[in-house]
């Protein structure tokens, strides 16, 4: 049963109320689409980012390894995935050696950084390197190189930790290989990296975070040979761009440049991570840095 006094009072509150005007309801209904749509577009700005974070290097860095000959590190919680290279038996008095001295310092990349992630290890396949470019469907027409490695140093040049104790926090400038190979190998693998870029200029990869996976997230890699000849026996300077593909917008996620120097049997891999607006001369005059360093430990010497 109902109760007169409620209904009455009801009906006379809902007389005073003021109703918005037909138009001010539709620009109210306006903005909350345009903020959906912002929500949305932060969303896939977030997703792209993780993107870059798993795309943008062509190299992993190593777990770091403390003693060269003592027993390895254990490797920092958020590097456990990854297997700790093992003690190397080659040391300073052994041909196959290539000491600290021959990679790039921190100095000649700039102020205030520092090395990280060094590692070395010795008498395994090259495997995958910096022009392994398995996602294009020309690469396995390259003729790779398939012997060893005599002995590899590696190494990344870096700001430090933002915060103490959280190595994740850094943020890295370079990343460097040297290899020693027997024989022609180092000759070989800087002909692999020029037929590489040459057979691959343009391909694309899916990424393969599970959320990239769901919004069907691909990845566009560029290689531009920009030099070549300007640093050692052998040089190549490449420029290599990301960007990420949705199939409704594309966004860049970095540009890097990629150095492949050859002194005698070493040859040295070097990316600079982010070159958007660097100087392609400086980068010569850091793979002509990175050629003077290999020099002493090549064989034979310079």
């Amino acid at each position: 049963m109902r109760d007169p006094d409620l209904t009455h009072r009801l009906a006379s509150e809902l007389g005073r109320v003021e109703w918005p005007e037909g138009e001010e309801l539709r620009g109210i209904a306006r903005r909350r689409t345009r903020r959906s749509a912002l929500a949305a577009s932060l969303s896939v700005l977030l997703l792209l980012s993780g993107v870059w974070v798993v795309s943008s290097r062509p190299f992993q860095p190593r777990p770091e390894q403390a003693d060269l000959f003592g027993a390895a590190a254990a490797p920092p919680l958020a590097m456990t995935v990854a297997p700790v290279p093992a003690p190397t038996t080659i040391g300073p008095h052994d041909p196959a050696w290539i000491p600290p001295e021959a990679l790039l310092s921190p100095e000649d990349v700039g102020p205030g950084l520092v090395a990280a992630r060094v590692s070395v290890d010795e008498n395994r396949p090259v495997g995958n390197w910096a022009f392994t470019l398995a996602p294009c469907p020309e690469y396995p027409k390259v003729r790779r190189y398939q012997g060893d490695y005599q002995f590899r140093r590696q190494q990344t040049v870096e700001y430090p930790p933002k915060i103490e104790g959280r190595p994740e926090t850094a943020v890295a400038v370079l990343h460097q290989t040297v290899m020693r190979l027997p024989g022609t190998g180092a000759r070989q693998l800087v002909d692999e990296a020029e037929q590489a870029a040459q057979a691959c200029p343009k391909y694309l990869a899916s990424v393969g975070d599970e959320a990239a996976k769901r919004t069907k997230v691909r990845t566009s890699h560029v290689w531009v040979l920009i030099d070549r000849d300007f640093a050692g026996d052998d040089s190549l300077l490449f420029e290599h761009r990301m960007t990420a593909l949705t199939g409704t917008q594309d966004t860049d996620l970095s540009a890097s440049a990629v150095l492949v120097v050859r002194v005698g049997d070493l040859v040295a891999t070097v990316e600079e991570v982010d070159v958007s607006k660097a100087d392609p001369a400086a980068t010569r005059k850091l793979g002509t840095r990175a050629a003077a360093w290999l020099c002493a430990a090549a064989t034979p010497p310079c």
